[in-house]
């Protein structure tokens, strides 16, 4: 458990310099696509170019803004990824807690039942949990087919 609990923190840290890569990317790709946007503008104002000149800069801002979009998905999804992440190391953590606490009972007898509630207690979370991604998936399937 405590080898999972390991990999499980590596697996968040390594999350979060991904996502925190997918931001700056984003953020830089979103300005330079920008930056690109108005020299197209300016460009023929400016230098009193013809407009045909300022094409290759706009298309140029046009692809960058769709990259920038593109990696803040990317961001978006390791965000998501982060926070299960997150949770689970959370979850984990908990559940350790209580396993440790149960060297503190004086009598077998109240370890045993602590034990049970223990499990108990870890069965009904993990059934919530269920549940709940069962009625996300169904309402993300009936989103779709009205779409």
């Amino acid at each position: 458990m405590m080898i999972n609990l390991e990999d499980i923190k590596e697996f968040y840290t390594w999350s979060q310099k991904q996502a925190k890569a997918s931001f700056i990317l984003a953020v830089s790709m979103c300005i330079s696509g920008f930056v690109l946007m108005v020299v197209a503008i300016l460009l023929p104002v400016v230098f009193r170019l013809s407009f045909q000149m300022s094409i290759i800069p706009a298309v140029g801002g046009a692809i960058t803004e769709v990259i920038a979009g593109t990696a803040l998905i990317v961001y978006r999804n390791s965000l998501s990824q982060l926070n299960h992440y997150h949770k689970a190391l959370h979850e984990d953590e908990r559940f350790l807690s209580s396993v440790n606490l149960l060297g503190k009972f004086s009598t077998v007898e109240a370890r045993d039942d602590m034990l049970r509630e223990i499990i108990r207690s870890e069965i009904q979370m993990n059934l919530a949990v269920i549940h709940e991604n069962v009625k996300s998936d169904s309402s993300s399937i009936k989103e779709n087919s009205k779409k």
